[in-house]
């Protein structure tokens, strides 16, 4: 939630957005007016990114603030649209029982999007949720809707406890955000402990090093928007996981806090997210040249709709493409599943 009493409108929120074209005097004065209820003609240029809340130095969730006045204008998204979403993602009756064995892992309804890529010893035996039962719907702060995420973050909490694990591993970055960091800002309480995909591939790594063949592979990293939510601990541990399979993350410019979005635009229904036609085929070439000028052999994501959108554009420039579990693989001696894309 937008935290009023420690915005000081100093603009950094949206003089810093590469979508936006403000400086921090202009952006601090457009978010004033936001802020008091204003019509701001920028709003409809906003690309759900989230990259505000983290460029914002007091901790007062701007975006927050943003996706309320989307919902409230109602148009960012078309609303047969959004109605035709939420049906189709909403959960009905209870879950499935599950028996523990291991440690308990969501996946979320990340299957249907990279199926290849959850699959092999990293998951022989754990506990997989998968399903609507314990999908996140962050989706829908993406096209300018927070009620629906809101309202369904008990139900969804409720879902993962009923399982009775103590800890539950997200592969997903919106799920991990949903949980870690949304659901306390709703006053949710969480009767599990949410862990980070990173560290579950972290443990299991030191758990198993005599499997473990270095890779001896420079990479760079596709920071997911949900990111913006999550602690820079937890991507402390990639460099952990990187480290451990002898691979090296590539220091470049759109990295970190400077990630740039990928503009996801191929999966369905996310083509009418942004009314305005945001070309973001400029900010994709630029993000792909970086990795590449930066010494890059592969491009290692951790979202699937990541993946989807920039996949072809690095093996363009010659790179191969990872999910963040594919590299893990193959440095525990596995071979990646026919049904990969490159």
């Amino acid at each position: 939630m937008f935290k009023a009493e420690s915005c000081d409108y100093c603009g950094e929120c949206l003089g810093r957005c590469y979508y936006l074209d403000f400086d921090n005097e202009s952006g601090g004065k457009e978010f004033a007016k936001l802020a008091a209820g204003e019509k701001v003609d920028w709003l409809y240029d906003c690309v759900t990114c989230m990259a505000c809340n983290e460029y914002c130095p007091k901790g007062a969730r701007p975006f927050d603030l943003i996706l309320q006045r989307l919902e409230q204008d109602g148009n960012f998204t078309n609303p047969e649209l959004l109605v035709e979403m939420r049906d189709r993602f909403e959960s009905k009756g209870e879950p499935k029982p599950v028996e523990l064995k291991g440690r308990a892992i969501s996946l979320c309804v990340m299957t249907g999007n990279a199926p290849w890529a959850f699959q092999g010893q990293l998951f022989e035996n754990a506990t997989v949720l998968k399903g609507l039962p314990y999908f996140c719907n962050v989706l829908f702060a993406h096209m300018g809707n927070e009620s629906i995420m809101r309202d369904r973050l008990q139900g969804l909490v409720d879902n993962l406890a009923k399982t009775g694990a103590k800890e539950i591993a997200f592969v997903h970055e919106d799920c991990y955000a949903a949980i870690n960091d949304m659901a306390r800002e709703y006053g949710i309480k969480l009767p599990f402990r949410p862990v980070h995909l990173f560290e579950y591939l972290r443990d299991y790594l030191k758990e198993n090093p005599e499997k473990i063949k270095q890779l001896n592979m420079k990479v760079a990293y596709q920071r997911p928007c949900a990111s913006r939510h999550t602690p820079p601990e937890v991507e402390a541990v990639l460099n952990e996981v990187f480290e451990l399979i002898g691979v090296e993350r590539v220091a470049r410019q759109y990295d970190g806090i400077n990630a740039l979005c990928c503009g996801v635009e191929i999966a369905g229904p996310n083509k009418q997210l942004f009314p305005r036609g945001k070309n973001f085929e400029p900010f994709r070439e630029k993000n792909i040249q970086d990795a590449r000028d930066h010494g890059a052999e592969a491009i290692v994501y951790l979202c699937p709709m990541c993946f989807k959108t920039l996949n072809e554009k690095a093996r363009e420039k010659g790179m191969k493409n990872y999910m963040v579990t594919d590299i893990c693989r193959l440095a525990l001696g596995e071979e990646l599943p026919a049904d990969k894309p490159e």
